[in-house]
């Protein structure tokens, strides 16, 4: 075994629903993945049984990413092939030409996936998910773009002042921009793949890694529960579980700080 899982979790934000996050791994290939599709801004539902575009992007790119890289194969030439394989189910599964589906109506979503390469891991992400990890000197170390999620609260400060339909209408405008390739966010264009962030680092064996959706980043950012080194070291001692009740009980009082009370949320926790 590459790597140990020591937990997992998947909480929709709203109870009842399958939510758009999801998460992966393949142990004994040294891979795992968590997923958060972009909740839908339109009323088209292209994907026939799907909860909504976001949860069928998040559930078809996870069921791909169980086939891993080539022998040799870069993240990003990866990345590339994943995308172009979920770009043609989605135009054979799509109860509407996609050609014609207006910008806001196709689906997005983020990532945050590693692979475990010799002393070293890879982690590849795209928009706001997350990975802590325990570095050879002892710290905690996060991976991803964390400005993201700073940009993400003063937006929702600004949208939740404006009325309903004007909130609307920026959603869609900012969905139909998140599409262009160079955003570099899981979409249906594979172009997006050479746009991807990846950092490497060498880690010893025993380390903990952390990898998360910003519904259980919300730790850190917006609520400042946590920094990233002592939300490493809540999971470890609490599990994923546990710190996800105590995440939850914080969102039961209103705070205005996003644009959803509660999130999805999202957690893989190993050992290297």
């Amino acid at each position: 075994m590459v790597f140990a899982v020591l937990d997992t979790v998947n909480d929709p934000g709203t109870p009842g629903k399958s939510g758009d996050d999801r998460y992966g791994f393949d142990a004994a290939a040294g891979r795992a993945w968590v997923i958060d599709g972009a909740t839908d801004a339109t009323d088209l539902k292209p994907f026939p049984g799907a909860e909504s575009g976001a949860a069928w992007l998040a559930d078809t790119v996870s069921a791909r990413l169980m086939s891993g890289p080539d022998a040799g194969e870069g993240a990003k030439p990866y990345f590339g092939r994943v995308l172009t394989d979920v770009a043609a189910d989605a135009a054979r599964r799509s109860k509407i030409p996609l050609h014609t589906l207006p910008g806001e109506a196709m689906p997005i979503a983020s990532a945050m996936w590693m692979r475990r390469d010799g002393d070293a891991c890879e982690f590849v992400w795209a928009g706001d998910c997350f990975a802590v990890a325990q570095t050879a000197g002892g710290e905690a170390r996060l991976i991803g773009t964390q400005e993201k999620a700073d940009a993400e609260t003063r937006d929702a400060a600004r949208m939740l002042a404006l009325p309903l339909a004007e909130r609307w209408a920026i959603l869609q405008a900012q969905r139909r921009g998140a599409n262009a390739p160079e955003r570099g966010l899981i979409t249906l264009n594979p172009a997006a793949a050479q746009h991807l962030q990846t950092e490497r680092l060498v880690l010893t064996p025993g380390s903990a890694v952390l990898l998360m959706t910003d519904g259980f980043f919300r730790f850190v950012e917006p609520y400042g529960l946590d920094t990233p080194a002592s939300l490493l070291a809540r999971v470890l001692k609490e599990g994923l579980g546990g710190a996800l009740g105590a995440l939850r009980d914080h969102e039961t009082t209103p705070r205005g700080v996003r644009l959803k009370a509660r999130d999805d949320a999202a957690a893989v926790l190993l050992r290297v």
